[in-house]
């Protein structure tokens, strides 16, 4: 196998740079335009980096095809918020007398709500030392990639790596410009099937991969190349903030190659299946959920229209959305578990609360009489503090600064809504 290597480093022909990741969810060695992202992943393609849950940092390593001669690492930090990405990377493949690293730094932006967009900037540096034979070469380079979401449980992507080979003919001896194309096919919850036609130096390579999440702590994977016959298969576990992946791969002439990979995710979830409720999950960006449209909020999965529009409400009346907000308009403990996955912008109560008291009291200092608007909200809070619930106070709130006295009242005694004790409470608060 040295002499192999030995020959291989000594031509060093296209295909330098073809091993492309030691991480076990990547499932195969070369580029992929499209890949599940409903478990902690690194991206590979730009464009699914809005996709991205939050905050992550992985590291991975393997050994290819059982060879004790070679090597794969990898470190990656990542970031997505929804609307961008941010990625930064390095990976290293070969031996102690070949050795490939690549570093690189890749963006992404969702310019629609149905297509994504990004780059990445790397450097090859390839470096060679074995008898008279030396080389120690640093290989600037680019790519692209862009994402088409044209319906909710389907997304197809592009992906183009050495731009500058490919434009230039710089250094095409040695990188060769891939492309790829894919599509993914999401037909449930938690379970998703991948298409990818992959060109590489060698061959144009058909990959089939599948993804399926029992539960939401588990994730397995599996994949088919029909060029080389090979088959790949992952599993991961998320455990806190941990997810801890394994993955094998077995190429009929080269043999397996194992490989592992630990990622620190603070925010991520494993997106698992309903069981007994056959749906269609959008694979949308996450919206913001203080800025978000009323169409893009009622199509939160697992949300009523009800609550949304009581969403949508509390942040016209009273201002951002807070965790305490969520349950005062009255969701559900489900309702919030799939908001808090699907959103992103949500306030913190506690800077929720010294934001309210800062406030209040900049108003009662400086301000003798507040406007009709902070009335309202002032009101509003206070209706909700003294356990009225949030539909009633808002529609009392308003309806205290609209009519006159006798009216309001008149239309307060009449609601057989209300205790006489709430009654009270109300007639109290709006009579400020």
């Amino acid at each position: 196998m040295k002499i192999t290597l030995l020959i291989y480093a000594a031509l060093v022909y296209q295909g330098a740079f073809e091993y492309k990741t030691g991480d076990p969810d990547s499932l195969f060695p070369h580029q992929s335009a499209i890949h599940d992202f409903s478990s902690p992943a690194v991206m590979l393609n730009p464009a699914l980096l809005p996709f991205a849950d939050g905050f992550i940092a992985n590291s991975n390593a393997g050994r290819p095809y059982s060879n004790e001669l070679l090597t794969t690492t990898g470190l990656a930090l990542q970031y997505g918020s929804g609307d961008f990405g941010i990625q930064s990377s390095w990976n290293s493949f070969g031996s102690d007398f070949y050795k490939e690293n690549t570093f690189s730094l890749s963006a992404g932006y969702s310019v629609f709500s149905f297509l994504n967009a990004g780059i990445t900037g790397n450097i090859h540096w390839l470096k060679i030392k074995i008898e008279d034979i030396y080389q120690d070469e640093q290989i600037p380079e680019a790519g692209f990639g862009i994402l088409l979401a044209p319906l909710p449980w389907i997304n197809a992507a592009f992906h183009q790596t050495g731009i500058v080979a490919l434009a230039g003919k710089q250094n095409s001896e040695i990188i060769y410009p891939e492309r790829s194309a894919g599509i993914l096919f999401k037909p449930g919850k938690g379970f998703s099937l991948a298409w990818n036609v992959t060109e590489t130096a060698a061959l144009y390579a058909n990959t089939f991969s599948a993804v399926i999440n029992p539960a939401p702590f588990f994730s397995v994977k599996g994949g088919y190349c029909r060029e080389n016959s090979s088959f790949s298969a992952a599993m991961g576990i998320l455990a806190k903030d941990f997810y801890i992946s394994y993955g094998l791969k077995f190429h009929p002439y080269l043999g397996y190659t194992h490989s592992i990979g630990i990622t620190y995710a603070p925010e991520s979830k494993i997106e698992s299946l309903d069981y007994g409720k056959p749906m269609f999950r959008s694979v949308h960006k996450k919206v913001n959920i203080n800025t978000a449209p009323f169409d893009d909020i009622k199509s939160i999965d697992g949300l009523s229209l009800r609550s949304a529009e009581r969403i949508i409400l509390f942040r016209e009346k009273i201002g951002p959305i807070t965790e305490k907000g969520l349950m005062q308009i009255g969701l559900t403990g489900d309702e919030i578990k799939n908001l808090e996955k699907n959103v992103y912008g949500l306030e913190r109560t506690s800077r929720s609360k010294d934001g309210n008291k800062k406030f209040t009291f900049k108003k009662k200092k400086f301000i003798k009489i507040p406007p009709r608007n902070e009335r309202i909200k002032s009101k509003f809070r206070e209706l909700i503090d003294m356990g009225i619930p949030a539909s009633k106070a808002i529609n009392y709130s308003e309806l205290s600064e609209n009519v006159k006295r006798d009216e309001f009242l008149s239309t307060l005694f009449n609601d057989n809504s209300f205790s006489d004790e709430q009654k009270k409470i109300i007639e109290k608060v709006c009579s400020k």
